[in-house]
């Protein structure tokens, strides 16, 4: 019975990973499975933000299907059922493991489920109240197995320095970047990793299969990281965006308000550079671990016929618009994810997939290795035969979901092979041509030439909003001769 592993990075702009064509940062790990494997190049999130891309990759529903569609923290939210299928329903003679970052619905934990491992609850930082001088507070209120393991390894609480906080000086709670000062092994990325090990170690001495989910707290912000990461990379290699000098041209005037907010609007292009490097030292202390990680499993003999996966719940605008993080806003920095699959059984090898797919198709492919089959529950469709080269139906589109982030904002995404057009509810829509505008700097939504296209991909996205039963598809049906 096939051991599973996924892998999950917390917020990552996709096409700053080595393996999606970055020609500076260090992903020589992420590369090398790359080589083993199917590079995804058309996946996407459901949703930008954390709890409601990761509950669907847990339950394999859209967001409005599981009711989580904002962070747990902003807003009254819904815990996925107990008794629904769900990514490990279908493993009954694995031991699931779950390791790090949680934010999987509101009060349930992975213990709840059935998994052995962490029981990290809400966004569950475990750096927040440990390290020295940290100002970011969202740790776990129930536990933190990171400060026992730090005792138990014999490191010195690690102490952060150099913070950079934006321009803002009304958010003051968040770093943005900083230099941590402990040794590589005494990190969050090394802590995952080591406590996996120590699991999967169990599970094998006890002649089990195993299935685990190992979550990283990055690179998402905020990217305080030791040496040598912290000075690995030079402002002198960052090129900024072209959106980056044409910012938010006809765009909702509350995606301003963001940037804003985190007080990057008026930040000068050498802090933008500052903080962007500091993000790309942190992805490539991550790959590093994974690395450490991938060892592990060779010594172990159990490398070969994992079934392997690194994705992401979602991305980052690190800079493209002027925009940093996540949130209310539907651009390929934050929808497009890195997806990457090791398929012992699979003879591709090496090779780059354009089908587009959803981060909850993982979710029936657990299944379909085990039963070859998945529920009809699952809003997600398994991903064997695009790895095993055998039929595969391939998506016309694909939808985002999102209520907001820090306010309400409803909006709606649908992207097909060319073009994307995104319904605000409340504000400008946005409809773009990505051959021709990868960077999304042309809203032509309202251009008279565009008519008929807006009006077709208006028809496609609320056909879709109706299949899912997409409770704002009766708004869009209202108003939708008049967008």
């Amino acid at each position: 019975m096939e051991n599973i592993a996924i892998i999950l990075l917390d917020q990552i702009r996709t096409d700053m990973l080595g393996c999606y064509g970055h020609n500076i940062v260090k992903t020589p790990n992420m590369n090398k499975l790359a080589d083993e494997g199917v590079i995804f190049d058309r996946a996407y999130t459901p949703a930008s933000v954390c709890c409601p891309a990761r509950t669907s990759l847990f339950t394999g529903q859209m967001p409005t299907n599981h009711k989580i569609i904002r962070n747990v923290e902003k807003a009254e939210v819904q815990d996925p059922s107990l008794n629904n299928p769900n990514i490990i329903s279908d493993l009954k003679d694995h031991k699931k493991i779950y390791i790090g970052k949680w934010h999987v619905g509101g009060n349930i934990l992975p213990k709840d489920f059935g998994f052995i491992g962490h029981n990290f609850d809400g966004y569950g930082y475990p750096g927040s109240n440990v390290y020295e001088n940290m100002v970011f507070d969202q740790g776990p209120k129930k536990e933190d197995r990171y400060v026992k393991w730090l005792e138990e390894k014999g490191f010195e609480t690690p102490k952060v320095t150099d913070e950079y906080f934006g321009e803002n000086p009304h958010l003051r709670v968040q770093e943005l970047c900083g230099k941590l000062h402990c040794p590589k092994e005494a990190t969050l990325p090394f802590f995952v990793v080591d406590e996996a090990k120590k699991e999967i170690l169990q599970a094998k001495k006890e002649g089990r299969p195993f299935f685990i989910w190992m979550n990283f707290w990055g690179p998402h912000t905020p990217c305080v990281v030791p040496e040598p990461y912290y000075s690995m990379y030079s402002p002198d290699d960052v090129t900024l965006d072209k959106s980056f000098y044409e910012p938010l041209k006809n765009k909702p005037n509350h995606y301003k308000s963001i940037s804003q907010m985190w007080g990057m609007w008026d930040a000068s292009e050498d802090r933008w550079k500052e903080v962007i490097t500091k993000f790309w030292g942190y992805i490539t202390l991550i790959d590093d671990a994974l690395g450490d990680f991938f060892q592990f499993l060779k010594n172990e003999g159990l490398y070969d016929d994992l079934f392997l996966t690194v994705t992401a719940d979602h991305g980052d605008a690190m800079g493209a618009h002027k925009m940093i993080e996540k949130g209310e806003f539907m651009f390929e920095t934050t929808y497009r994810i890195p997806m990457i699959i090791k398929d012992p059984k699979s003879p591709r090898k090496g090779e780059r997939e354009n089908a587009m797919v959803y981060l909850h198709d993982l979710t029936p492919s657990c299944s379909d290795l085990i039963n070859g089959n998945y529920s009809n529950f699952f809003d997600g469709k398994s991903l064997l035969p695009l790895l095993r080269n055998e039929a595969y139906n391939k998506r016309n589109g694909i939808l985002g979901q999102l209520s907001g982030h820090f306010v309400s904002f409803e909006q709606r995404m649908w992207r097909n092979e060319r073009y994307k057009i995104v319904f605000n509810a409340t504000d400008l829509c946005e409809l773009y041509d990505l051959e021709k505008d990868s960077e999304e700097i042309n809203n032509l939504f309202y251009n008279e030439q565009f008519k008929d296209l807006k009006k077709q991909m208006l028809k496609e996205l609320y056909c879709e909003m109706v299949e899912i039963k997409d409770p704002l598809a009766n708004w869009l049906y209202r108003i939708i001769n008049y967008l």
